[in-house]
Order: structure tokens, then sequence, then C-alpha cells
């Protein structure tokens, strides 16, 4: 067997032993992700469970073969150069999906009774717990962090000259769906509605979680992370939307009308994206994040005084 051939099937197990990990971890992390986001199954019948369960399933093994066919006809380097930036992805998407569960982690490695906490107290923790994890993302995602940070003190000008005027067009876009869902449904978003009870609670944290932890911890998970992932362009940019506007509303689903707010919060994770892949820079669509939060924030704070 000449040098070619095996490097060819070294290349080919590489791949489909990859294939066979993602289905399981897709599979194992299902049950995982439902707890996160406090998703139940229990209120679907039986027969809806085995239908939702059989549909995750073909979910499950589509995306593996899906992942052996576009990866086949990569050279190993090729492929175990995807395979180091996928990890990367998959490690800091993991990290952030635990944020709740390193919180209660350290409250019992500590043995901190939170009942027994003033709220600036409760405050000062969950800061301190989601700077962890900024780090510990930071530190998993160095060399992107630096190169790019480096780049974009030379570019800055020109980059956020550029995709402001997305972003405007997109919270234009994002603003007009809003007032029109609201029509409908004579509501505002669950997940507005929790910030807004948080800021009255814990000004200081929901600021900080907002306007800091957020934009970044975002952009690393859902669109560097997404982009490490999924390589083709379109496919990035669509899938990273969608799931950055389903993840703000999936929580708080009580209605099927709730389910349209998906489309004003993936609006701004589609613009993020569009920037990402244009640019290949973490710091345009993070920038962008943390003025739109910012401002978001800013006029929380100011209603929360007038009233």
């Amino acid at each position: 067997m000449n040098l070619e051939k095996i490097n060819k099937y070294e290349k080919n197990i590489y791949i489909l032993i990859t294939s066979i990990a993602l289905y399981l971890f897709i599979s194992i992390f299902k049950n995982t992700y439902y707890k996160l986001y406090n998703v139940s199954l229990n209120i679907l019948t039986p027969k809806q469970q085995l239908i939702a369960t059989i549909v995750y399933q073909i979910f499950a093994i589509s995306i593996s073969i899906l992942f052996f066919i576009k990866n086949k006809n990569k050279t190993l380097e090729e492929f175990k150069k995807y395979l180091k930036l996928a990890s990367i992805g998959l490690a800091t998407i993991i990290i952030y999906s635990l944020t709740s569960l390193i919180e209660l982690g350290i409250l019992l490695y500590t043995k901190l009774d939170i009942k027994n906490l003033t709220i600036l107290q409760k405050s000062i923790y969950l800061i301190l717990c989601e700077t962890f994890v900024i780090i510990l993302i930071g530190i998993i995602n160095k060399n992107k962090l630096k190169k790019d940070f480096k780049e974009i003190k030379e570019k800055y000008e020109e980059y956020y000259t550029k995709y402001l005027k997305i972003y405007a067009i997109a919270l234009i876009i994002m603003i007009i769906s809003n007032i029109f869902i609201n029509h409908l449904t004579n509501a505002i978003p669950g997940n507005e509605e929790t910030i807004r009870e948080t800021l009255n609670k814990a000004p200081i944290y929901m600021f900080f979680s907002a306007v800091i932890f957020a934009p970044f911890t975002e952009e690393m998970v859902f669109r560097q992370s997404i982009k490490n992932i999924i390589t083709n362009k379109k496919a990035f940019i669509i899938t990273s939307g969608l799931v950055f506007g389903g993840l703000h509303v999936i929580g708080n689903i009580n209605t099927l009308y709730d389910l349209l707010y998906i489309i004003p919060y993936s609006i701004p994770g589609i613009a993020f994206a569009y920037m990402l892949e244009k640019t290949d820079n973490i710091f345009v669509s993070m920038g962008i994040h943390f003025l739109h939060n910012g401002l978001l924030m800013t006029l929380q704070i100011i209603l929360l005084f007038l009233h």
C-alpha cells in the first residue's frame, strides 16, 4: 500500500470517527440542552414525544452524514486544520452552555448560602462567575483574539464606518418587526420581560451581564464558534442568526405567537454573522454588539427611572 493510499485511508478513518462522535454528541446533548433552557417535553403525549425523538434522531444522523460528505474530499491536513478549529468552537459552546452550572458548582465548592446573601453580594458573585467564563473562553480562543485585535487597531475606522450602516439597517428592520408582532400579541417578549425584572432587582449585575458578558460570549459562541464549525458562508450566516434568535426566545415561549419573536432577535444575529463573514474579525461584530446592548440597556435604565 503506497503512501497516498495510507493517507487517504487515515483521513477516512479520521472523518468517520469524527462523524460518529458528532452524532453521539448531538444525541447526548439533547437532554442537557432542554434542561439548560427550561424546555420540557413532559407536556407532550407519549406519541408526540416519540415523534419528537424520531425527528431529533433524523436531525442528528443527517448532520453527521452531511459532515462526512462535506469533508470527505478534503486532504488529511485540511481536515486536521478544520477539526482543530471546530474543536475550539465546540469547546467554547460547551463552556458557555455550562455557565449556570459553573455558577452553581462554585457555590457548592465554597459552601456559600445564596439565601443569606444580599442583592449586591449576589450581583458581585454572578459578575465574578461570568468574568470567569469570559476568561475561559478567552484562553481557548486566545490566538484568534490576538490576531483580530491587532488588525482591528489598524482598520477600526474602515470597518466600523462600513458596518455601522449594516447595523443601522438591521436595527430598523428589528424595530419594525417588533412593532408588528407587539400589535398581534399585545405583549412584550418573555426575554424582554425577564431583563426588566432583573434590572429592577439587580441593576449592577444586569448592566454587566447585558453590556459586557453577553456581547463577548455571544459573539464568540454564536458567531466565531459556529463559523469554525460551519464553513459554508450562507449556511453559517443563516444558522448563526437563527440559533442566536431562537435561544433568546426558547426559554420564554408561552404561546405560538411568542415564536414570532425569533424574527426580530435573529435579524441582528444575521447582521453580526454577515460582518464576521466579510471581515473575518470578531471585534467588528463584537464592538457593534457592545454598542447595541449598551444603547438598549441605557434606554431601559432611563425608562426605569421615569417610572
